[in-house]
């Protein structure tokens, strides 16, 4: 069974530790914009949400791709942009219902690859809100809650957002 990336919302205290060591280790920098997931910070509300990519079983993004520069892995299921073949089209950005696949500055789409399958995001949350693990009955309840949550439009930002609150009423109502 192949490991899930999963956010566990109320556990999330907004800190952004992930998108830090995301950045670093990705860019060279600290630059939480430019990390692999996102922290929603409802501060007004008294929570924060993590928008971390699903690796989806049917991407959009792959669907949407017209140059075949995203793949799926089928044994580990995670999707990755092939860079190389990246023409900056943005279709794949557009596709993704929970605004987790971006542009970079050379207009490239880039995306979690989830570090190899040892997500230094994970390593870094020292609260338990991120897991990187097979899932139990419970958390896989939790994951197809969180990935019905899809946007249909809008930019990365306002679907994340969108993807937080969301996560976070449905969480409330049970």
């Amino acid at each position: 069974m192949e490991k899930n990336l999963l956010a566990i919302p109320d556990l999330c205290t907004g800190c952004n530790r992930c998108t830090y060591i995301c950045s670093a280790l990705k860019e060279g920098q600290f630059r939480p914009s430019m990390a692999r997931l996102h922290i929603n910070n409802f501060s007004l509300n008294g929570y924060s949400v993590q928008s971390v990519c699903f690796h989806c079983p049917k991407p959009d993004c792959l669907k949407a791709c017209p140059e075949e520069a995203i793949s799926k892995n089928a044994e580990t299921g995670v999707v990755l942009v092939d860079r190389e073949k990246c023409t900056g089209c943005g279709e794949c950005v557009t596709a993704c219902p929970y605004g987790m696949i971006n542009l970079d500055e050379e207009q490239l789409a880039y995306k979690c690859d989830l570090c190899g399958g040892d997500p230094s995001c994970v390593k870094e949350c020292e609260f338990g809100a991120l897991l990187f693990q097979e899932p139990d009955k419970d958390l896989r309840k939790l994951r197809g809650q969180q990935m019905k949550q899809r946007a249909e439009s809008g930019e990365p930002e306002d679907k994340r957002y969108q993807l937080g609150k969301s996560i976070m009423a449905a969480a409330r109502k049970e």
